[in-house]
């Protein structure tokens, strides 16, 4: 009785070492979207990048540049 008993014991650890070594259907969605939101950071990292070589650095610009008074002169620039 002794030895059917730890045999069956020993038979039902087996599966468990087998499902041990494979992944869960929810462990492989969430790498997979690891993966996918590895990828879109990278993307968007090699855009940025993309972008701020092809821009050239452009004369500031002055919205307000038609409300503002004119730049008053001093004496000395006018000499």
């Amino acid at each position: 009785m002794r030895r059917l008993a730890i045999a069956a014991f020993m038979v039902g650890l087996l599966p468990l070492t087998a499902f041990a070594q494979n992944k869960t259907p929810m462990q492989t969605l969430d790498d997979e979207k690891k993966q996918q939101h590895a990828d879109t950071e990278k993307a968007y990292q090699d855009a940025l990048k993309r972008l701020r070589a092809s821009s050239a650095p452009a004369a500031p610009v002055d919205p307000w540049q038609a409300v503002r008074p004119a730049p008053a002169t001093s004496d000395a620039s006018k000499k």
